[in-house]
This record gives C-alpha cells, sequence and structure tokens, in this order.
C-alpha cells in the first residue's frame, strides 16, 4: 500500500529555472562512477525526472582533456534536459569550460561546492569552497557572466550564520537557484540531514531553493517538503538502478515493474556503457550496478555474480534469475553499506 503525499505537495507542478519551464519539480543528482549518459537515458522510458545532473566533471578536464564523446561530456540522443556539473577552483577556467558545455548543448551548468573527497578539497574545489566565500563568490560571478543557460550552485551545510550570509550573497550573482545537501562535508549517511537548517536558507533568499538528501521513496519526500518547504528537490541515490523513480513519485498510486522489465533495463545499461565506455568496463562497473537493480540478491548470489567476467556471461545469468528469483517489493531502504559516491 503507497502511502499517498500530503495535498500540499507541489512536486509534480511546473516551475521555471531559469527561462527553462521544467514539467516538476523532482531532479535526479549527480552519482560519481554512475551518473553518465547510459544511466541518464534510461529514465527517458518513463517519467523522466525535470533534468538530470551529470558527474561531477574538472574544470581543466574539460578544457584539456575530455572530447564531446568522453564518458562525462557524452550525451544521447534520447537524454532529457541535463546539467553538467563542474567543480574546480579557477574561475577563469571554469567560466572557460562552463561556456564549452553550454555550446556543447548544456541545458544548466551546475558548480559542485558540496564534495567532500579529500582528492577534491585538496584541490581547493567542492566543499572546500565554502570555506573561501569571496573567492567563491567571483568564481559564480566570472560563470555567470560567461553563460546564457541557467546557472545553479550546489553546497553543503556549515553553520546557520555563515549559510545563510553565503546563500545571500550567491544570490547577488545572479544565480538562478541554489542546490543544498543538508549534511556538512564532514558527516556521514548515518547523519540524518538537517533539513530546519535547509528551510532558513529557503526563507533567506528570494531565488529557488533546491532541497537534497535522505529523499528515497514517496514519504520522505512528502516529509522533506513539509520540513523544508522548497521549491524542488534533488534525488541522487535512490535514482540508481530504478529508471522507473519518477514515474512512481508522480504517480497517485506509485509505479513499479515486474522484474523480466529490470532485467531487460540492467543490460541496456551495460550495453550502452559497454558502447560507451568497453566491455571490461561496462562489466566492472556491473558489480556495483547489481545491488540497486536487483536489491533483493543475497550474498550467495552476489558472489556469483561477482565471477562473470563477459556481457555473455551476465545475459545467461540474468536468464537463469529471471526462473528462479521472486521479485522484490515496492518500497526498500537505503543501506550505507550499498551506497553510490557522494555529491
Amino acid at each position: 500500500m503507497f502511502t499517498e503525499i500530503a495535498s500540499t505537495d507541489n512536486s509534480s507542478l511546473p516551475w521555471f529555472l531559469g527561462a527553462i519551464n521544467m514539467p516538476h519539480r523532482l531532479i535526479q543528482g549527480p552519482l560519481a562512477g554512475f551518473s553518465c549518459s547510459p544511466m541518464r537515458a534510461l529514465f527517458s522510458r518513463y517519467t523522466p525526472p525535470a533534468y538530470c545532473v551529470s558527474e561531477m566533471i574538472s574544470a581543466h578536464d574539460v578544457i584539456y582533456k575530455h572530447s564531446a564523446e568522453n564518458r562525462y561530456l557524452h550525451r544521447a540522443l534520447d537524454e532529457d534536459r541535463l546539467c553538467y556539473q563542474l567543480s574546480g577552483n579557477d574561475g577563469e577556467l571554469m567560466a572557460k569550460a562552463a561556456k564549452k558545455l553550454e555550446i556543447l548543448g548544456a541545458d544548466l551548468i551546475d558548480i559542485n561546492c558540496g564534495c567532500p573527497k579529500a582528492k577534491i578539497r585538496k584541490r581547493g574545489a567542492g566543499s572546500a569552497l565554502l570555506e573561501t566565500p569571496d573567492h567563491l563568490v567571483r568564481i559564480v560571478e566570472k560563470v555567470r557572466d560567461a553563460l546564457q543557460c541557467p546557472l545553479t550552485i550546489k553546497i553543503r551545510l556549515q553553520n546557520t550564520d555563515s549559510d545563510l550570509a553565503l546563500a545571500q550573497a550567491l544570490e547577488k550573482t545572479g544565480i538562478n537557484a541554489l542546490i543544498v545537501h543538508g549534511r556538512r562535508w564532514q558527516d556521514d549517511y548515518d547523519v540524518a540531514c538537517n533539513w530546519q537548517a535547509i528551510r532558513l536558507i529557503k526563507e533567506a533568499v528570494k531565488i529557488p531553493v533546491i532541497a537534497n538528501g535522505d529523499i528515497c521513496g514517496r514519504n520522505s519526500l512528502a516529509a522533506a517538503l513539509a520540513a523544508t518547504g522548497c521549491d524542488a528537490f534533488m534525488i541522487s541515490r535512490a535514482g540508481t538502478g530504478k529508471p522507473w523513480l519518477y514515474q512512481h513519485l508522480l504517480s497517485p498510486n506509485g509505479f513499479e515493474v515486474l522484474l523480466d522489465e529490470r532485467i531487460e533495463l540492467f543490460l541496456k545499461h551495460l550495453e550502452e556503457l559497454s558502447w560507451l565506455e568497453n566491455e571490461f568496463q561496462a562489466v566492472l562497473q556491473s558489480k556495483s550496478l547489481i545491488r540497486y537493480y536487483f536489491r533483493e540478491l543475497g550474498s550467495v548470489q552476489l558472489q556469483t555474480y561477482y565471477s562473470l567476467n563477459s556481457l555473455e556471461s551476465i545475459k545467461e545469468y540474468m536468464t537463469r534469475m529471471n526462473k528462479n528469483l521472486t521479485p522484490s517489493s515496492a518500497d526498500y531502504v537505503l543501506h550505507p553499506h550499498s551506497i553510490p559516491g557522494r555529491l
């Protein structure tokens, strides 16, 4: 039985982000190692998110390393609206990279100011930018001046006073929306998101504020809406291995797919990864993806899968599994030991 979302829910209502008329208010966020075009394109088979965000991309690599067909930049023909997320510390370089991405067809650009990984922070990027707010504002001003498309900024919480001051300073740069993850960079997923702190930011600015963190289903979406009052909601981990998630969340009675359809989606995902990179990489990445498409698999079944080394052997495994596996329930819980990369 699905729990109905409160009547005050605005998640299915259209809204404008800059000049873009978004069909609803649910966004697929970035996931390191997952959010490339094969994953994003599968959402289009169902009711897709308002837009998808790419994996975080280094501004330096956009200019000096990645081609348009690289994993990080490639966009499939059947993808819907796409936001490329940039990381970096050099305003001039980030502006140049953002403009290149806009020319390549980006619908939106996002600047990552939330990544907690040590290798990113050591470069002064990601969440480290929050510790130099004046420098961050100058970066954002340069990127904003370079673009015609909407620009968003994704931050994490610090403390109430600095959060509000930074949000107001970023608003003055002309950004189109502020995305707030409800944890500090030091926090792991065992720390619950501070939705009340997000609400204070929402009340302090006039631009749209997008809440992010701990939204994994209909109940948590309703709770986030009630607690934050935000304009839109970004979902990240829960979208992994569940391309129908947004149809499920936006349909009055929910929506689920049968096991055979999940298998078909999983194999399509791997085939597209193999085309984009190569079979070895597709098989390697499938060892993480399997846990999300088939959350009901036990340790013995997973260990058998982990021994597979080709797409053909994976297809054979899926044929056997389709005959023997009982489909999972519609609702699930995200566990810390099976969480994709943090952004």
